[in-house]
């Protein structure tokens, strides 16, 4: 029988060091004594700083999207727009970590880190790549609702204390609203 990976184990362990230190104490060595492993092992499956990262956001967007199938209940081949944006404010307004806001951020510096994201969100909304002046009335309602949803990852970036789950209960309520307008 195979051993399971190590990666999951290290992908982990290099979230934690970013929660708990930030992300300028990601490295190798950390990482490697957060997972109890040695730096040759972790080398064996992330050769570098850049590679350990990159499968960070690789695992990070598999999660989104796990979640979008979730809060959409099912894949984006079977879903309209309307369904796939609902389940991507329901999906985005859950309660995001520090650490996946942090690397999020970093990502947009980085087009290899970036890449994961952008591959699930044009599987989701292939209709993405429309100019804004060609959108339908829906397709810009939907334009709408997923920028409200990624401006409260911004929004709650910059606060002092996080949204509740109330709070959050609200934005989700009344970014939907925008969906269901005649």
């Amino acid at each position: 029988m195979a051993r399971p990976s190590a990666r999951p184990k290290l992908i982990e362990a290099a979230l934690r060091v970013v929660e708990e230190r930030g992300i300028t104490a990601l490295t190798l060595d950390a990482v490697a004594d957060e997972a109890g492993m040695t730096k040759r092992g972790l080398i064996y499956h992330f050769p570098s700083k850049h590679d350990l990262i990159t499968g960070i956001h690789e695992d990070l967007a598999a999660r989104i999207e796990r979640e979008l199938v979730e809060a959409t209940g099912g894949e984006p081949e079977e879903a309209s727009l309307v369904e796939r944006t609902k389940g991507y404010v329901r999906a985005a307004l859950r309660a995001p970590t520090t650490v996946e806001m942090r690397l999020i951020m970093e990502a947009a510096n980085e087009p290899e880190w970036m890449e994961p994201w952008l591959r699930v969100y044009r599987r989701w909304f292939p209709e993405g790549e429309q100019p804004v002046e060609e959108l339908d009335e829906v397709a810009l309602r939907c334009l709408v609702a997923r920028m409200a949803a990624d401006g409260a990852w911004g929004y709650e970036s910059t606060l002092a204390a996080p949204l509740t789950q109330e709070g959050r209960r609200r934005l989700v309520t009344r970014i939907l609203d925008v969906l269901d307008q005649p």
